[in-house]
């Protein structure tokens, strides 16, 4: 990262590039970027080729950075992941031993006093960081089945913008607890924004939330002004214990001594989770995560809700979601009008390669990168879904993923890429990681 005490940077590379612009350099003239930088806050004082923007009043004292054979975007949005299972690294998984197998696994190794919670957090900024990451969507994970705080608190002081959203379960003779718990610390932040991070709520999934609680965040967060999001329709066993009330999920529930009859009669009525949740997501602004299972119906009640999803294509993969659920449906949803942002998921499902010396570290790039070479996805779309889609998921404006003149970017990243008149597919051909500038 730069550190200069010059409050203007002038960025001179092969290309500039966000999700509505794209100025190409020559050989002779580089694209360029100017920006002014003032305390945390960036605003772009002008995109051209270098030899305009030399001529600029405010390049006369920049700073100057040259990245040649190098493409600048914006930092990017990571929309989904779990920082404070940073700790338990990547892990192998067979799907066919299910999601709770892999669950159990999780409950048993995850962090559960402050001080680790805490530096799980940090360990994983380093890689959103590593990665090109500016702004974040974290889940602060209930470990041991209470909400956390500090999760929140920690990503506040790491410099990234974001959501911190409070994981919570809420279901069987734990509702109305949970519930009542939620609000107390709620109700007791004194501030639901800290150093760029807003404060979020994230009940669980449909498989560990009942609907009354679904509805109280739902007015918790109006009253509030948080953001919302779920994990929905992730795995075959929520799919089970949503439609039938039975399977591996019902058992976990049981095993724990919390199942009820009032429990019993919320589920089991024939619908996928995307129904079950259909009252939450036409009344409330929220936003799923994953959507493996997607029918013509959900995808029809998803696009007339306005739902965002966000989508994790090698989590999705590491849990066998192509294999019990067809492929994932997100550019039938972009089609749709839906907006489809990218998240990783947690570290554990990411191979280790992937966050060793030489990997991308906690990187939607990455995501997008496989979605290239696997479905030969679009690279305007998805520049759209690691950026602005991330931006709209989170409650960012597009200005912070923006290089555009009078944008105020969260952060500027170089990416190596061969030359090429198409720049943005030049990044996704390459296998460069991310640096980010400022």
């Amino acid at each position: 990262m730069v550190r200069s005490e010059s409050s203007v940077i002038l960025i001179a590379a092969d290309a500039i590039c966000d999700a509505n612009l794209s100025v190409t350099g020559s050989r002779n003239s580089p694209a360029a970027l100017l920006v002014e930088q003032s305390g945390q806050t960036l605003r772009v004082l002008g995109v051209d080729s270098l030899d305009r923007l030399e001529s600029h009043p405010a390049a006369a004292n920049a700073t100057r950075i040259d990245r040649p054979g190098c493409v600048i975007l914006p930092g990017l949005v990571n929309a989904h992941t779990h920082l404070d299972l940073t700790h338990v690294g990547p892990r192998p998984h067979d799907p066919n031993a299910g999601f709770v197998a892999w669950v159990d696994m999780v409950r048993a190794e995850r962090h559960t006093s402050d001080e680790q919670i805490a530096d799980s957090v940090r360990q994983g900024c380093d890689l959103l960081k590593k990665g090109g990451v500016s702004i974040v969507g974290d889940i602060a994970g209930a470990a041991g089945g209470q909400p956390s705080l500090v999760p929140f608190h920690t990503l506040a002081e790491s410099g990234l913008q974001g959501v911190s959203f409070l994981e919570f379960f809420a279901i069987g003779t734990r509702t109305q607890d949970s519930i009542d718990r939620v609000k107390e610390l709620v109700r007791g932040l004194t501030r639901t924004k800290q150093d760029g991070v807003r404060f979020g709520l994230q009940p669980h999934a449909p498989n560990t939330v009942a609907p009354p609680a679904y509805l109280a965040a739902g007015k918790l967060a109006d009253e509030r002004g948080l953001p919302l999001i779920t994990h929905l329709a992730e795995s075959v066993e929520e799919r089970e214990f949503v439609a039938e009330a039975t399977g591996p999920q019902l058992e976990l529930i049981q095993r724990l001594g919390i199942w009820n009859d009032e429990a019993a009669a919320q589920f089991g009525r024939g619908q996928s989770p995307v129904q079950h949740l259909a009252a939450i997501l036409a009344g409330f602004d929220m936003n799923a995560v994953h959507v493996n299972q997607c029918s013509d119906d959900d995808l029809n009640l998803l696009a007339l809700t306005g739902t965002r999803v966000v989508y994790c294509p090698r989590a999705s993969e590491y849990f066998g979601a192509r294999e019990h659920f067809g492929p994932h449906r997100y550019r039938e949803m972009i089609e749709r009008g839906i907006c489809v942002a990218l998240g990783t998921d947690s570290i554990i499902n990411l191979p280790e390669s992937e966050v060793g010396e030489s990997g991308l570290g906690l990187s939607p790039l990455a995501e997008a990168r496989h979605l290239f070479r696997r479905d030969s996805a679009d690279a305007g779309v998805l520049m759209r879904m690691m950026t602005t889609n991330g931006a709209a998921v989170l409650g960012e404006p597009e200005s912070r993923v923006s290089l555009a003149e009078g944008a105020q970017p969260a952060g500027i990243i170089a990416v190596e890429a061969e030359p090429s008149a198409n720049p943005l597919l030049s990044v996704f051909e390459s296998n460069a990681a991310p640096e980010i500038l400022v």
